[in-house]
């Protein structure tokens, strides 16, 4: 509907006027028509995305839960016909898979978790200051078992400056880097932990000697659902560079991939540095 207020009435009877007045009104209703059809195509698409991003995600978790499912169902079903006959050592080998392969299953599930609240901007920061090196022992604790058939080697310069960051977010970025450090290389080769303060930010790097990255753009190892390798055996939804990349961008800093200096991987993170305190 539109409504016309005019100071003279016999003026807009007039042909002129009221042919002016039906240009007024048809540009209104296709300024009107447009902004519609953009919001309906906005939508649309937001749909659109929404169920592509469905659809990867259910045939990405799919598929990575296929193989350890697979693995505990062998090995309960050969405990439960045959674990009365089988060695100790055996059995105990079966039950270690089962914890192994649910294990994996639990850190699939709680990356898709975690990457849903970082996107939804659901995760608060508790940024107080932290040391690299305290960080860094606490991922390497966490990655104790895993990282039995990697050296680590850890350089840290003495005069490092403390970080400002929430600690239990930032482990996990090295922690992220160092499982996939210890699951695409050979064994016993070695992982290099090194930082520098790059003011006001301090640059932290985590190296291995594996086949180093795949071909192509290393930015799109940091989309959600993205592997190195597509067909590789390890089990993973492509989540744990996307989670870095998240928490990193949360913290102000960057984080980066590429070649390293013995051939391998190469990730470079940035982190801001503490203010002194008066």
């Amino acid at each position: 509907m539109l409504g016309v207020l005019p100071t003279n009435r016999r003026r807009v009877l007039l042909p002129e006027q009221r042919h002016l007045l039906e240009t007024f009104a048809g540009q209104i209703a296709l300024a009107w028509e447009r902004a519609a059809l953009g919001e309906e195509a906005a939508r649309s698409r937001i749909a659109a995305e929404s169920e592509s991003l469905r659809n990867t995600l259910l045939a990405s978790i799919s598929h990575d839960l296929r193989t350890p499912l697979s693995v505990i169902a062998g090995a309960a079903s050969t405990l439960a016909r045959h674990g009365a006959t089988l060695e100790p050592a055996a059995r105990k080998s079966l039950a270690l898979s089962i914890e192994e392969q649910a294990q994996e299953m639990s850190n699939l599930i709680s990356n898709v978790l975690d990457l849903m609240r970082l996107e939804s901007g659901r995760v608060e920061l508790r940024c107080d200051m932290h040391s690299v090196e305290d960080l860094v022992g606490t991922a390497l604790h966490r990655l104790e078992p895993r990282l039995q058939h990697h050296p680590v080697a850890i350089e840290l310069p003495d005069d490092l400056p403390a970080v400002s960051v929430d600690p239990v977010l930032v482990s996990q970025v090295l922690a992220n880097l160092l499982d996939n450090a210890t699951k695409y290389t050979p064994v016993g080769t070695r992982i290099r932990i090194t930082a520098v303060a790059d003011a006001p930010m301090v640059r932290v790097v985590v190296e291995d000697e594996g086949p180093g990255l795949p071909p192509g753009d290393p930015r799109a190892l940091f989309e959600k659902f993205q592997r190195g390798h597509q067909e590789s055996p390890v089990v993973g939804a492509g989540l744990g560079l996307a989670i870095c990349s998240a928490i990193v961008s949360a913290h102000g800093g960057e984080i980066t991939a590429g070649h390293g200096t013995h051939g391998g991987a190469r990730f470079e993170f940035t982190l801001p540095v503490a203010l002194a305190t008066p």
